[in-house]
């Protein structure tokens, strides 16, 4: 008997403690909404600034996106990749001789 009881209040108690986490956390929303800065991230100007002036690490040479390149080679590499075809047979870069030192 008493399971059964307990099956059926659960969902009596389950509404209410439901509504009052709802009216505790409308307090949070409220807080949030009347605060005296314009962003959560507000007070960070400092930090900011330190980011903001920090010199690039990075050369100038990295910035070039307009790499020079050969389409026919580059369409024989392709070509070869996806055949799986590893050897040269077209006498492209390839063929010439390593340096020497």
């Amino acid at each position: 008997m008493s399971a059964r009881k307990s099956s059926k209040i659960r969902p009596w108690i389950k509404a209410p403690a439901a509504l009052l986490m709802l009216i505790a956390l409308g307090g949070c929303i409220d807080y949030l909404e009347r605060r005296d800065t314009i962003t959560l991230a507000a007070g960070d100007a400092q930090d900011w600034n330190k980011v903001v002036h920090i010199t690039d690490p990075w050369p100038p040479y990295v910035m070039n996106n307009h790499i020079l390149g050969d389409g026919k080679r580059t369409a024989e590499v392709t070509r070869r990749y996806s055949t799986g075809n590893r050897t040269d047979a077209g006498g492209g870069a390839n063929t010439a001789a390593p340096p020497t030192q």
